[in-house]
């Protein structure tokens, strides 16, 4: 009965190797590319019935032309990165609201550190105009208020955006704990939480 019951749980432990890490990995390229674009996910978790309790080793994300809407963070949007120790997610030519994305990175290389948050992007007036209709409230929308009013109105000359941040996830949700960067002259803070939650909530 002993050899049995161990054999049963070893079969239990291998299948879950086999079946769980997969499905998580096609749920989240599949969330991920819900609007277009090329992303593949790898998860790492030993034994991948871990998974199943919200634990896990690793997570690595490589996308390509996604799109994210951008919103003001409220509720526990980091929930799903949080459940690995360490984070790899690197997206290159995206578009998250108004803003054309080159490349964004989101990397954690354990649970007590924070997420490292690096951008290179650019937005033009034009663009803002058009994503205006969207009527964000909050800090978002609030800096791209007083970003818009600061360009040229319908102007389509490209202003670049590089920031980078340190940001925690408290309870799921993103607080900022430094930022380095600007746009037009405003505090790039409000897009860097906003851009980093848009990304986490699509796993």
């Amino acid at each position: 009965m002993l050899l049995i019951a161990a054999a049963v749980m070893v079969a239990a432990l291998v299948l879950s190797q086999l079946l769980v890490p997969p499905y998580l990995e096609h749920r989240a390229e599949k969330r991920l590319t819900a609007h277009g674009g090329r992303a593949t996910v790898s998860i790492d978790a030993l034994p991948a019935a871990r998974l199943l309790f919200d634990d896990g080793d690793k997570i690595k994300v490589r996308g390509d032309g996604l799109h994210v809407n951008l919103f003001t963070p409220s509720s526990g949007v980091f929930n799903e990165l949080d459940r690995f120790d360490r984070a790899d997610v690197r997206l290159t030519r995206m578009t998250a609201g108004p803003f054309a994305v080159n490349r964004v990175t989101l990397l954690r290389s354990s649970s007590s550190k924070p997420y490292a948050f690096m951008l290179k992007a650019s937005v033009t007036a034009r663009a803002l105009s058009d994503y205006a209709g969207t009527q964000l409230g909050g800090d978002l929308g609030g800096f791209l208020g007083r970003l818009g009013s600061g360009l040229i109105p319908f102007s389509a000359e490209p202003i670049p955006v590089e920031v980078q941040a340190a940001i925690r996830s408290r309870g799921g949700r993103p607080q900022l704990q430094s930022v380095h960067g600007s746009v037009a002259g405003l505090p790039a803070g409000p897009l860097a939480s906003a851009l980093a939650a848009a990304i986490a909530d699509r796993f």
